[in-house]
This record gives structure tokens, C-alpha cells and sequence, in this order.
């Protein structure tokens, strides 16, 4: 059994060696989303009983009534319990996207050290050496706990400095960590059961989306879908409320068993095979295959096409509500009151949502079109750009072939995404309104994301090695999307962000000048890499 493990030690170092970037800058932003929201949530209710002369608790809990009754928040946030205690507002606001995200962090990280290292062939040359057949997943493992752990233990300082039961805390951050080791425990299976890295991690991803969805469809129809979802398990738990042990238990078993399935399995394969034959390719390569933009289609298109259902299940997820915020605003008679104070009917509210679930779809497509993007990186740093631009196709073919993809992208995700909205509605409601408002009100997000994916191009033009600090600018544009208003940042800070330069209301008007900026800011980025490209080492 020992010599199972033989060699973890230092696969473990290597892990950290090769991750000490990228897992602290994931670290750093799970973190920071939950370090942000005492903060923001403290600052609005402070200005607010300041201005109504009542306390921050009497706030709060006029809040909670609004709040814990719409089906869009409970959609994306999670069950609405303990509303009118702060912790239960944090836990409530920090929301199932959070959730997500971390399960986003640990199938990624998973995905890394396991199924791209064999990918690679640097698996074989490890296993080679004196290393155990477990002490791949050993390592991993390991160090996913430890990243989990991390987070769990920032969450409860972070809500005991804010004077919240210490206790209470820990579950809490118990619950992120438990819900990410969950996911972490599903890719470890999934590494087994396919050959190549991406459709492990495909299937890893489509585990989150269903999670999300079971956990927002049951939590807005309560109907128990939510006790299907590992995110369900860890919300049901309720630290600031009536608390419930029952789902630590079902995560931890669920987790045992996950990752005694995965090191079973690991026996039953190859070295870099999976547990499903891949299907042999066809006797002769296709024509298309002859021309860059052919070659770069054919890279692309699985991951492109993961990318449209996703973001048609993120759509359907939220157009399957958008019914309920008019009958929501018909019922509470204190929510018509504030609406109409900022000048906004119920038909505005419905507008109002829509453009808010598409400005949201399109941050998460931003950072589909960025992975396009990233593909001519991985094809150079793979070693398989030499061989192709050696011949007769030229740089500037090779790279805007796919840079061609990754501009179409960006309108193609977001017509997906208005159409799923639309699409989830009109099943529930039985009619569909305003098809052309909302397309042209997606399409209206076109350009923002360019400007956001050009600053990759331009990095990638100057040198492959900065090409990932359009990550950066991501996450700057996610912060202030999220966050900005909240934070009270500055206008100038605001600015920042091309999704806030999109105001475009379904059915409403769109003012050309920020778009043409937009645009002309994504295309200038685009062809300036591109040029660069060509003046720089390949390889």
C-alpha cells in the first residue's frame, strides 16, 4: 500500500512549483469576492439607516422581505434563510456563483496535474521514475484540500472580524471548502474516464452547471431539486440560522466516495488512455483542413461548442424566472413604491432584468472568447505552431484564422444567450415578446467583448509569456461589474469596464458612440497583436 504512494513528497512540491501562480491568484480572487462582501453589504445598510434614521438590523430586515421574495435573486444566490441577520445576508449574497466558482477552481486545478500532464507525456516520464501509481491523485488531492482549506479558514476570520459567531463562521466556510473538494473529487473521476484533457474537463464544468441548476430551479420552486446538488447540500446546511448537520455528512461521504472511485479507477487504464476508447480518425484528413482558418476550426469548434451550451443553460436558468419578476413587483406593495421612486414600471423591471441577465452572460462570454484567444498560446507552447508555419501558411493566416473565430464568437454567444432567455420564458409564460429588443440588445454587448479579449491579442502579439495578464483584465472587468457600485468606486474607476459603456435596454436606445469606441478599441487591439506577432520568436 505504501509503495502505492511511493514518491507523493515530491510530486507534491512539483505541484506547488509549477502552481505557485496561478492557484494564489485563484486564492486571492475567491478571497477577495468573500472579504468584499461584509464590506459592501455593511456600507449600504450603514447610508441607508443613516438616511432613514433607524438602525443597520431595521434595515436589514426591510431588506430581507425584498430580497428573500425574488425569484431572480434566490435563483442566483440561493435559498433566502436568515435574511435579517447579517451572516445569513453575507452567506445569501456571497451566493451559489461563489460555489461555482471555487468548483471552477478545483476542476481547473484537477484538470492541470492530472489529465494535461499525461496529454504532455510528462506523466510517463514521472512514472517511470520511483513514483506510485496513486501518488498522481495523492498529490493533487492534497493540495486541493489545502487550497479548500484556505478558504474556509479566510471565510471564518474574515466573518468573525465583522462579529459573527465564530462558530457559525466555520461552518460556513466549512460548507465552501466541502462543496469544492466535491467538484474536485468529480474531475478526479472524470480524469480517469477520458483520454484527452479538454473533454475531462468539459464533463467536469457540465457537473457545475447541473449542480447550479438543480440548486436554482429547486430553490425557487421548492421542490426539493436542490437536495440533488452538491451546492443544494452545502446552502441546506444554514449556519446563521436553523441549522441543519445532515448535509456535511452527505458531502463528506460524498467525497470519500468519490475519490476512492477515482484511485480504483486508476488501476483499470493506461498511462495516458482512458477508460473510453477513442474512436479512430477518419483513413484522410478533410480539404478544409488545407487553409488556416480550416485547421483552426477544427481546434476550436468542441470547446466553442461547450462554450454555446453553456451559456444557453446560464440563459435558460435565468429566463426561467424572468416571469416571476412582474408578478413579484404586482405583489408587494413596498417594492412598487421603490420602483416607482427610481421612475421604473413593471415593464421596465422585466427590461431592466433582462439587460442585467445579459450584461451578466456576457461577462462569463467574455472569458469564452478569451479561451479562443488563448489557442494559438497553447499551439506555440505545445510545440505544434513551428511545424505549421514552416510550410507555406503565414503568420499572419495562422493567428487570424483564429483570431476570425474569436471575434465571431463573441456575436454568436450572445445571440445564443438572448435566445435562450427568451426561449426559457416563452416555455413558461407560453408566448415570446420582444425577440428582435432582446437579440439587439446582445448583440449591443458585441463589442465590449472584443475591447476586453484585444488586450490578449496585444499581450500575446508582444510576447507568449504575457498573454495570461488578460486574465487580469478580466477580473478587473468582473470586479467593477459586481462590485463597483457597491464599493462606491469612482466614476473614473467605473469606466474601466467596456460592459459599463453598454446600457442598451431591450426595446430601448443604445448610444452609437461608446460602441464604435468599443469596437475600434477591440480591432485596433486585434490587428496590433497581430503585427507584433509577426516581428516576434516563434517557440
Amino acid at each position: 500500500m505504501t509503495t502505492g504512494f511511493a514518491g507523493t513528497r515530491h510530486l507534491l512540491r512539483l505541484i506547488l512549483r509549477l502552481d505557485r501562480i496561478k492557484l494564489p491568484l485563484w486564492l486571492i480572487g475567491v478571497c477577495f469576492l468573500v472579504v468584499i462582501t461584509p464590506i459592501s453589504i455593511r456600507a449600504v445598510t450603514d447610508t441607508e439607516a443613516e438616511a432613514q434614521g433607524v438602525s443597520p438590523e431595521a434595515v436589514l430586515t426591510q431588506q430581507a422581505v425584498l430580497v428573500g421574495n425574488s425569484g431572480a435573486s434566490v435563483a442566483m444566490n440561493g435559498p433566502p434563510d436568515a435574511l435579517d441577520t447579517f451572516g445569513g445576508r453575507y452567506a445569501f449574497e456571497i451566493g451559489a456563483f461563489t460555489f461555482a466558482i471555487i468548483g471552477l477552481m478545483n476542476v481547473l486545478l484537477i484538470g492541470r496535474h492530472t489529465r494535461a500532464e499525461e496529454e504532455s507525456g510528462r506523466a510517463e516520464l514521472v512514472r517511470a521514475a520511483a513514483v506510485g501509481p496513486w501518488s498522481s491523485i495523492a498529490a493533487v488531492s492534497i493540495v486541493a484540500v489545502v487550497a479548500n482549506l484556505v478558504i474556509a479558514l479566510v471565510t471564518t476570520a474574515v466573518f468573525s472580524a465583522d462579529g459573527l459567531d465564530p462558530g457559525q463562521s466555520f461552518l460556513f466556510g466549512t460548507a465552501l471548502g466541502l462543496c469544492g473538494l466535491v467538484f474536485a473529487a468529480v474531475a478526479l473521476i472524470w480524469v480517469q474516464v477520458f483520454e484527452y484533457g479538454r473533454a475531462a474537463t468539459g464533463a467536469s464544468l457540465a457537473v457545475i452547471a447541473v449542480a447550479f441548476a438543480l440548486r436554482a430551479v429547486g430553490d425557487v420552486q421548492d421542490n426539493g431539486l436542490s437536495y440533488f446538488s452538491p451546492i443544494g447540500w452545502s446552502q441546506a446546511i444554514n449556519p446563521f440560522g436553523a441549522t441543519v448537520l445532515w448535509p456535511l455528512m452527505v458531502l463528506v461521504a460524498a467525497i470519500a466516495v468519490a475519490f476512492g472511485g477515482a484511485i480504483a479507477l486508476v488501476m483499470r487504464r493506461d498511462v495516458g488512455a482512458g477508460l473510453i476508447d477513442q474512436r479512430p480518425g477518419p483513413p484522410t484528413a478533410p480539404r478544409s483542413l488545407l487553409s488556416a482558418f480550416g485547421l483552426a476550426w477544427r481546434l476550436q469548434r468542441t470547446t466553442l461548442a461547450w462554450w454555446c451550451v453553456g451559456i444557453a443553460f446560464m440563459g435558460a436558468t435565468f429566463g426561467s424566472v424572468l416571469s416571476e419578476i412582474e408578478s413579484f413587483v404586482d405583489e408587494m406593495e413596498s417594492m412598487r413604491e421603490v420602483l416607482e421612486q427610481m421612475g421604473m414600471s413593471g415593464d421596465a423591471v422585466r427590461e431592466g432584468f433582462i439587460t442585467f441577465i445579459l450584461s451578466l452572460v456576457a461577462l462569463i462570454a467574455a472569458a469564452g472568447v478569451i479561451q479562443s484567444m488563448l489557442r494559438p498560446r497553447g499551439e506555440e507552447l505545445a510545440g505544434r505552431a513551428e511545424p505549421v508555419l514552416a510550410g507555406h501558411v503565414s503568420r499572419t493566416s495562422w493567428l487570424g484564422a483564429h483570431l476570425l473565430l474569436s471575434l465571431l464568437a463573441a456575436p454568436v454567444f450572445m445571440v445564443v444567450a438572448g435566445l435562450s432567455v427568451l426561449a426559457a420564458d416563452g416555455a413558461i409564460t407560453g408566448r415570446m415578446t420582444d425577440v428582435g429588443g432582446v437579440l439587439e440588445a446582445a448583440l449591443a454587448r458585441t463589442p465590449a467583448l472584443w475591447a476586453v479579449a484585444g488586450i490578449g491579442v496585444l499581450l500575446y502579439g508582444m510576447a507568449k509569456e504575457y498573454t495570461l495578464g488578460v486574465w487580469v483584465a478580466f477580473a478587473v472587468t468582473a470586479f467593477v461589474f459586481l462590485f463597483g457600485e457597491l464599493v462606491r468606486l469612482p466614476d473614473v474607476a467605473l469606466n474601466v469596464s467596456p460592459l459599463r459603456h453598454v446600457t442598451h435596454l431591450p426595446g430601448g436606445h443604445q448610444g452609437m458612440t461608446a460602441l464604435v469606441v468599443l469596437t475600434l478599441i477591440g480591432l485596433t487591439t486585434f490587428v496590433g497583436g497581430m503585427a507584433m506577432f509577426t516581428r516576434r520568436d516563434v517557440g
